[in-house]
Parts: structure tokens; sequence; C-alpha cells
């Protein structure tokens, strides 16, 4: 059997490539439950918001406070997460 051209060859990875870094990035996005009780462990204080002190040691949430926090008042409702979440899900979709 005669070997693929190298340029058809390194088409056949990328493609092969992308579907896996897809698939375990929809293997890793949490669900309603998994999000439920993540909120409710960094929410120390227990008033159902995420204060910028909460998320102090959660790079991602501490990077987009600002944006994430629609209504600034300070902190992250669950409403406000659950948006980021749907955003999230359409891209991967």
């Amino acid at each position: 059997m005669k070997p693929l051209p190298l340029g058809l060859r390194i088409l056949v990875f990328m493609l092969t490539a992308t579907g896996a870094v897809a698939a375990a990035a929809q293997a890793q996005m949490p669900s309603g439950q998994q999000l439920a009780e993540r909120l409710a462990q960094a929410d120390a204080n227990g008033d159902g918001f995420l204060d910028r002190a909460e998320v102090a040691d959660m790079p991602r949430l501490k990077r987009g406070f600002d944006k994430l926090d629609t209504d600034r008042d300070g902190r992250l409702s669950r409403a406000e997460l659950q948006v980021v979440g749907q955003k999230l899900r359409q891209r991967q979709s």
C-alpha cells in the first residue's frame, strides 16, 4: 500500500486531534449538579453568591470577575454564572 503524502497525513492528524480535543472538552464540562456543588463549596459565607475573596483561588473567575459581574454588585450570582456556562456550551456545540 502506498503511503499518504505528507500534507494529507498532517491534515488527517489535525482533524483527529481536533476531534479528540473537542471530545475531551465536552467530557470536562461539569453537569449542572456538579457546578452547583462546586459553587456551594466555594461560597464560604453561605450567602448564595461568590465575592472576590471567595474566587481568589480560582484563576479564571478571578481574572474575569468584572466582566462576569454584569449587575456590578461586587459578587457573582448563580444566574450570572449560568450565563457563562450557557455560552461555554454553545461554543463547544
